[in-house]
């Protein structure tokens, strides 16, 4: 990033923070009973994490990122957040029996049966499946990683350019 030179703390303390931002909100997002149906639409809730904590991060330390640099910092932000997603979401299964986005799926099988109460045999099916007991591994919690950040770095990365977009056109009209 360009602010890492030296006597510019205030610059990295302000990426640091905007990156911790923008992994809560990622964490949120996908943990959080309800919130978690904002990713049902190409991940948006993610993709905002991404912006916003980009945008934090170039207001607060008056930076100019390019798109390359905007995508990584974003993606950054969307691989911490996947990492305590990851690990959050293993301890509350863990630890609660708690699975996060189950409320969201639970909706759309009501959903189903009012809409299609001659599938009740599905439906059936589906709820058991949901409802069934988790038991997770080690070696679960390393591929529920490797899946997370996989999938929400770049998603996050593609909000940072995004955010980037939108300020320099806010700029352009100024």
């Amino acid at each position: 990033m360009q602010d890492s030179r030296p006597g510019n703390e205030g610059g990295a303390q302000e990426r640091r923070r905007s990156l911790w931002i923008g992994a809560l909100m990622v964490l949120l997002t996908t943990t959080a009973p309800y919130l978690t149906l904002l990713n049902a639409f190409f991940f948006s809730g993610i993709l905002f994490s991404g912006a916003l904590a980009t945008y934090l991060y170039i207001v607060r330390a008056q930076v100019r990122l390019p798109y390359g640099e905007a995508f990584f910092f974003g993606s950054l932000a969307g691989a911490a957040g996947a990492v305590l997603s990851a690990v959050v979401g293993y301890l509350l299964v863990s630890l609660a029996g708690y699975r996060a986005g189950i409320e969201g799926l639970m909706l759309l099988i009501r959903w189903m049966e009012a809409m299609a109460p001659d599938q009740s045999a599905l439906v059936g099916e589906l709820r058991a499946i949901l409802e069934a007991p988790v038991q997770l591994s080690l070696a679960d919690l390393v591929f529920s990683l490797l899946l997370s950040v996989g999938m929400y770095a770049p998603v996050a990365g593609l909000g940072g350019v995004m955010a980037v977009w939108r300020l320099k056109r806010m700029a352009a009209r100024s």
